[in-house]
């Protein structure tokens, strides 16, 4: 489900299978409106975690969620030093 028979993260062909984010991707322009959306529904989606894990799993999903974020950040950073 994560990873891909080869053992690699498979998060970025789940989420180009997203509807989404080919919906938002269909034209080639990120909106205000559809970032909006996506804020929106990330949100919901967290609060809905608060309601049905524990909060050791909250714990857990707070450490991965900021853990990937980081990856994010420093992958981008990398990327536009090698410019």
């Amino acid at each position: 489900m994560l990873f891909n028979k080869d053992g690699i993260l498979a998060i970025d062909e789940a989420m180009m299978q997203s509807a989404s984010f080919r919906k938002i991707m269909e034209d080639g322009i990120v909106t205000s409106d559809e970032l909006a959306e996506q804020v929106q529904k990330v949100a919901g989606l967290l609060h809905e975690a608060e309601k049905r894990f524990s909060d050791q799993d909250l714990e857990f999903i707070e450490q991965l969620l900021v853990e990937s974020n980081v990856m994010f950040a420093v992958y981008n950073k990398f990327e536009l030093q090698n410019i």
